[in-house]
């Protein structure tokens, strides 16, 4: 009976030596040690912001001047954004019919102003500009041209500032920028008058008109220098145009050459060095400044929003309705 029990107990001993061998459970204290040591997730990429609108209008500028003359400051802003050498102005290429549509967003028969000199008698443009949006926004907003004929665009009370520095750009866009920098205006749009003024004395593309062209692109400059040191470039879309192109020494709209103008935005988002595929109107410069600034646009608009020229959409428009039911 001894050697049964001794038996038992070997046998017993034995099993216990070839039992599987089970870890200890990990102590809640260990579980978080090791969650420390773990790296954090990367940071999220933030969302461009956009808080301010420049459009800047070279009056005359034609879209092959601004392909082909190696503008400085031009070529700068085409290589930071994206671009159009075949955007169109409207069929009636003036000066004031076609800035009044760049900034409302509507052709003339819309916004009723279809002549082309100061008629103070005439009254003002007959439907809302993306200033009169802005301001209703409680935004702040400014106006600086070379030709008094634009004050047709904004009657008293539209814009926040507006100023005829002088006719020539570099008065303008000395006084702009020095303005821009200090009160920071939501939308601001700034008129050079030189191509224009060279193109009727002396013809399109002649010699002088070409160099009032390098002049207008200086006076780009000015601004574009401006916003820089001031970091205001960091959160502004500057969109660049013109009003029509021109040929011999008139711009009827009869042909082309006096519809094509150069479109160029840069900005928080914007692609850059980026060819735009369908061309522009000149009305969606308006329907861009007020998508870019988170604004509703108005369903009546026939200029559209130029959502392609942006790689993420902008902090600034973020939920926000995109038409006024």
């Amino acid at each position: 009976m001894r050697n049964v029990r001794a038996a038992l107990i070997v046998t017993a001993a034995g099993l216990a030596l070839h039992a599987p061998v089970v870890a200890a459970p990990v102590e809640p204290a260990a579980a978080v040690e090791k969650a420390e040591l773990a790296p954090p997730p990367p940071a999220e990429k933030p969302r461009p912001k956009i808080n301010h609108v420049l459009i800047i209008s070279e009056d005359g500028l034609r879209a092959d001047a601004v392909a082909s003359l190696h503008l400085k400051w031009h070529d700068l802003i085409r290589k930071r954004g994206s671009y159009s050498d075949h955007a169109l102005t409207i069929r009636d290429a003036s000066t004031l019919p076609a800035h009044a549509s760049m900034l409302s967003g509507v052709p003339p028969k819309v916004h009723g102003l279809t002549w082309n000199t100061w008629r103070p008698r005439e009254g003002y443009i007959k439907t809302p500009t993306i200033f009169t949006h802005a301001m209703d926004a409680g935004l702040t907003t400014a106006f600086f041209t070379g030709k008094p004929k634009l004050r047709h665009i904004v009657p008293p009370g539209a814009v926040g500032m507006y100023e005829r520095p002088g006719y020539y750009c570099k008065k303008v866009a000395e006084e702009a920028a020095s303005y821009l920098t200090t009160e920071k205006p939501a939308l601001a749009f700034v008129h050079f008058s030189d191509p224009d003024d060279a193109g009727h004395s002396k013809g399109w593309m002649s010699s002088a008109q070409q160099k009032a062209i390098s002049h207008s692109d200086q006076c780009l400059g000015i601004i574009y220098e401006a916003l820089e040191r001031s970091g205001l470039v960091d959160d502004t879309l500057l969109i660049v145009s013109a009003d029509h192109g021109g040929h011999n020494r008139v711009h009827s709209g009869a042909k082309k050459i006096d519809r094509e103008i150069p479109w160029i935005a840069c900005g928080p988002g914007v692609r850059e060095d980026y060819v735009i595929i369908d061309p522009p109107s000149t009305m969606d410069t308006a329907a861009t400044a007020l998508y870019a600034l988170g604004l509703p646009i108005p369903a009546e608009l026939e200029g559209k929003p130029r959502t392609d020229i942006f790689a993420e959409t902008p902090l600034s428009v973020m939920d926000k309705p995109a038409l006024v039911p």
